[in-house]
């Protein structure tokens, strides 16, 4: 377990600097002398995807304790729920995607526009879950290979833990995003 949490802390490290990043550029952007004239909106399909991606860790939570009670029927039907959960993410993820570049593309000057850089950490972050989609379906082959149970149940407990940060990330990021969109619309109409 000391990789994975090893793993965990120097991603949580990347993802922090990045939220700092973008933290400082809003912060200069807002107190700037530049006027700012594009709204910020952010896509509706966030919720729908956040809420995937609670579900996701939610089924995973369950499936481990599952595998600590021996209830592999419990353990399968909750790994295929999470994997259904977890590519759904990536779906309704891309029409929040496409908004964003379809914000940066309406954008005065695409240098001082907020969507590109919400864009970036989205996609940083989306990039990190198709590496989680592909540890649920190797947990949920295995899940159906019978493999986990009491005693052996690291490759679940990991994919889980992996799936927890995912979670903590994007709602910091959410929250950024949200904070984000009120200092720049206050800006813009004031």
């Amino acid at each position: 377990m000391q990789g994975v949490w090893l793993l965990i802390a120097s991603l949580g490290v990347f993802f922090f600097s990045s939220i700092l990043l973008y933290v400082v550029y809003v912060y200069m952007r807002v107190n700037s002398d530049r006027p700012l004239t594009q709204q910020f909106l952010l896509p509706w399909s966030f919720l729908p995807s956040t809420l995937l991606l609670i579900g996701v860790s939610v089924c995973l939570e369950i499936a481990t304790r599952a595998a600590k009670r021996d209830r592999n029927a419990s353990v399968k039907r909750y790994t295929i729920a999470a994997c259904v959960m977890g590519i759904g993410f990536l779906f309704v993820q891309s029409d929040g995607m496409k908004r964003l570049l379809d914000g940066l593309a309406d954008a005065p000057t695409r240098n001082e526009s907020a969507y590109g850089y919400t864009f970036i950490l989205a996609f940083l972050h989306a990039a990190h879950v198709v590496g989680g989609v592909i540890g649920l379906w190797w947990t949920t082959r295995n899940a159906f290979r019978n493999q986990y149970d009491h005693e052996r149940s690291f490759g679940l407990r990991f994919c889980t833990l992996y799936w927890h940060f995912l979670d903590i990330v994007w709602v910091i990021l959410i929250l950024c995003f949200w904070i984000t969109l009120w200092l720049v619309n206050a800006r813009v109409a004031g």
